[in-house]
């Protein structure tokens, strides 16, 4: 007893089989029973290597274990997820983007009709003290809407572009080509190069 008491108290290898054995090297597998010992173990029983059901680089289980054998595969799994995030985060963001841009349009379309009241008053305005401040106040709204990327479509004189500019009316003067714009009924706009308003036109037709 005072021997095995020896044994246990300088047993360094965690193997507590009731043989008591202890050296170096774990030999409970000859046995065929479970030592119970952690670790790297060689000695043939249950591995407990994974007890925090996590994989550990240093397993040398012989048998694997379900991490190291599915191991690739899982890799793969979360190649696949970061993908599909970095997809869904590119998507977001644009749109975003478009989103950002509608509402832009939204608040110009809405100031669109007021550039329309001016372009009437001016036509009924005979003080030219009150018209040099209609149309001056006019400019001003146009040049910030200009800051923001918006444009007025050229139209009279132009020729006819079907992308731009909407037909209303048509009149024949010989001393004009054909296709050419005489007058703007309705201005036209477009914000960063995307039409927002078609202008709509009458042009010069000398042939049928």
């Amino acid at each position: 007893m005072k021997g095995e008491e020896i044994l246990d108290e300088e047993c360094t290898c965690g193997c507590k089989h009731e043989g008591g054995h202890c050296g170096e090297e774990c030999h409970c597998h000859e046995s065929g029973e479970n030592c119970g010992c952690s670790g790297n173990c060689d000695c043939g029983g249950d591995c407990h290597c994974h007890d925090d059901e996590r994989c550990n680089e240093d397993c040398d289980c012989e048998n694997g274990h379900v991490c190291c054998e599915h191991g690739e595969e899982y890799l793969d799994l979360a190649r696949r997820v970061q993908a599909d995030f970095e997809n869904f985060r590119r998507h977001a963001i644009e749109d975003i983007k478009k989103a950002r841009v509608d509402g832009q349009i939204s608040v110009i379309e809405a100031f669109l009709p007021c550039l329309d009241i001016f372009k009437e008053a001016k036509k009924s305005i005979a003080d030219e003290n009150v018209l040099k401040g209609v149309e001056m106040i006019e400019n001003k709204i146009l040049s910030s809407l200009e800051s923001l990327g918006v444009k007025k479509v050229q139209s009279i004189g132009e020729v006819y572009n079907p992308h731009v500019h909407n037909v209303i009316a048509v009149v024949r003067k010989e001393e004009l080509e054909n296709d050419i714009i005489v007058e703007e009924y309705q201005s036209g706009y477009e914000f960063n190069g995307k039409i927002i308003r078609d202008a709509k036109v009458i042009v010069n037709k000398k042939e049928d």
